[in-house]
């Protein structure tokens, strides 16, 4: 413990300090009810989200931009964290999470190579990603076609898993593959990094978080990939990650086969069955799986607080809460009911849960 204090001790302080800035229940019960997109960004400019808000009373951007602009807290958090850690081990482990946000800004690169944008086209839905940025962006834009792209990309990084979808994108004539490829890279290199920590603890605990997240993305992309994609079966199950704890290959293929909501249910492991169980809208199943990783990443703040654990927890939930904040700002743009955004909600706020005092 006396190791394990030393060497996380002030990660450990930075991680909850940076934790204690989260949008409390009174603010996102405010953000919920307020009356228009307007009146949720005047008080969102009152939290810690402020220094990266334009003044809402004389412009509000388009909402992409506006969903970048509110990506830079996460992000300089990211860096802050690593900064904080001591080892090279344990900042490569973070630096791999961070991989994810370079993985989308290099889907927005394809996209637009893709369909013959140029930079200035795109540049507003790029994640700011800050000083831990690894790639040269100003190449990969220079680039003419996707395999002269895929030339420039470290094959330990991001390379090869594109190598390996080149074919199929070149088969198909659509992105899909590559992005897919691209999300298999990422938790390829966090696993890596996983198993390269010295502490046996650290990799437990870690590993414990990443496979959960394995199989809540693998259920999510299962309903995505049968309701908004119309996969076949067999198709989707090549589209979902190995190595979750509770969802079995065997379990995702009866996923996809899943006639309606209740056989779907019905085909999970007990615990997400349990979580599940009252849900009888495709839409609110992602919404509860989100809710029971939040959970669980709280539980992993209540125990032993020396270990990377913390840092990766922090940020998946921050990661989380930025997404809530993006679907609630959408939400208001549209104009639609406080029940019914409460109801996209991993948050589970709703108007009668906050009482303000007095």
């Amino acid at each position: 413990m006396l190791l394990a204090a030393a060497r996380y001790g002030y990660a450990n302080a930075k991680v909850r300090a940076l934790r204690s800035r989260k949008l409390t229940e009174q603010d996102r019960h405010f953000l919920l009810t307020a009356k228009d997109l307007t009146s949720c960004l005047s008080y969102l400019a009152t939290t810690s989200y402020s220094p990266c808000l334009a003044d809402p009373e004389k412009t509000i951007p388009e909402l992409p931009t506006l969903e970048r602009q509110l990506a830079q807290p996460l992000l300089g958090h990211y860096a802050k964290v690593v900064y904080s850690l001591r080892g090279a081990k344990e900042r490569e482990l973070i630096l791999a999470l961070f991989r994810r946000f370079e993985a989308e800004n290099l889907k927005i690169v394809l996209r637009a190579l893709f369909a013959n944008l140029n930079r200035d086209a795109v540049c507003h839905l790029l994640y700011p990603l800050g000083r831990l940025n690894d790639l040269d962006w100003d190449t990969l834009w220079s680039c003419k076609s996707v395999s002269e792209l895929l030339e420039h990309l470290r094959p330990g990084i991001f390379g090869q898993s594109l190598q390996h979808a080149l074919p199929q994108f070149e088969a198909q004539g659509r992105l899909f593959p590559l992005e897919m490829g691209l999300d298999f890279s990422c938790f390829r290199i966090l696993r890596q990094a996983i198993s390269a920590l010295g502490s046996r603890y650290d990799r437990t605990v870690t590993e414990k978080i990443l496979t959960l997240y394995i199989d809540i993305l693998n259920i999510s992309w299962v309903i995505r990939l049968k309701k908004d994609y119309g996969l076949r079966p067999e198709e989707i199950l090549n589209y979902t990650l190995p190595e979750g704890s509770l969802i079995s290959l065997a379990c995702l293929n009866h996923l996809a086969r899943a006639e309606d909501i209740a056989e779907f249910v019905n085909h999970l492991p007990p615990a997400f069955r349990h979580e599940l169980s009252t849900i009888r809208d495709w839409a609110k199943l992602a919404q509860r799986l989100e809710t029971y990783f939040l959970k669980a990443l709280a539980r992993i703040f209540s125990g032993q607080p020396f270990h990377i654990g913390i840092a990766v927890a922090y940020l998946l939930e921050k990661e989380i809460e930025l997404a809530n904040l993006i679907t609630l700002l959408q939400a208001k743009a549209r104009n639609l009911p406080v029940e019914e955004i409460g109801n996209r909600l991993s948050w589970q706020i709703t108007e009668s849960v906050y009482v303000p005092a007095g």
